[in-house]
């Protein structure tokens, strides 16, 4: 029994010059080595040395890194900015729910309303307008740079915050039907529900939404 030599890209060139050589096109031959395992980055660097050994030319290349470290640094701190802001609304909406319907075992606080969310409103009136400003740069910044949009580094974070928010409003779904078919469910625990489908769904669309931004080719 033999075994199957794995190929190789000097194997890749040779099959994608032998394929042109007889006339196959693009859109057909690109689906095909994706097919067998061929990744797009090394089919297309595959075609860039095919085309520019036909054509005497090496395939230009956009000037400049599609990526930098202020990308990451852009990327990461609205992400951070985003978690800080939105945790502590959602703590800020669960100690109100809390004293609008207060449990019996815990009795009402008696601390004032700005001493028991000091922390949340601080967080809030700090974190969110950096939030905004950070987002503002990065539109700027893609606006600036197209290719941005192709950031490593916002793709990972992005994916990243996907999975999170995903967690959360699972969790939030389970949790709720737990206690619903526990005969557990009361207002406060369904508010509670509300608040963190609410701003797990909303980090997930914010995500999704900039996800789908397209890469302009310019």
């Amino acid at each position: 029994m033999t075994t199957q030599r794995a190929s190789t890209p000097a194997d890749l060139d040779g099959f994608i010059a032998t394929a042109k050589a007889a006339g196959v096109p693009d859109d057909a031959l690109v689906p095909l080595l994706k097919q067998n395992g061929w990744s797009e980055r090394r089919l297309y660097a595959s075609l860039s040395r095919y085309y520019g050994a036909e054509l005497g030319l090496a395939t230009p290349s956009r000037s400049g890194p599609s990526e930098n470290p202020r990308d990451a640094f852009y990327y990461v701190l609205n992400f951070i900015t985003l978690a800080l802001w939105t945790v502590a609304l959602g703590q800020l909406f669960y100690d109100l729910i809390l004293r609008w319907f207060p449990d019996a075992a815990y009795g009402i606080s008696q601390r004032p309303f700005l001493a028991e969310m000091s922390w949340q409103l601080a967080t809030i009136m700090i974190a969110f307008p950096c939030f905004v400003l950070v987002g503002r740069l990065i539109a700027r910044e893609m606006e600036r740079r197209p290719d941005a949009a192709q950031s490593g580094v916002r793709a990972w974070i992005t994916y990243a915050a996907l999975i999170i928010a995903a967690l959360v409003v699972l969790t939030d779904g389970i949790w709720f039907l737990g206690a619903f078919l526990r005969g557990e469910v009361t207002v406060r625990f369904v508010l509670d529900s509300l608040v963190l489908l609410g701003l797990g769904g909303g980090v997930f669309g914010y995500y999704l939404a900039g996800l789908r931004t397209p890469a302009t080719d310019r």
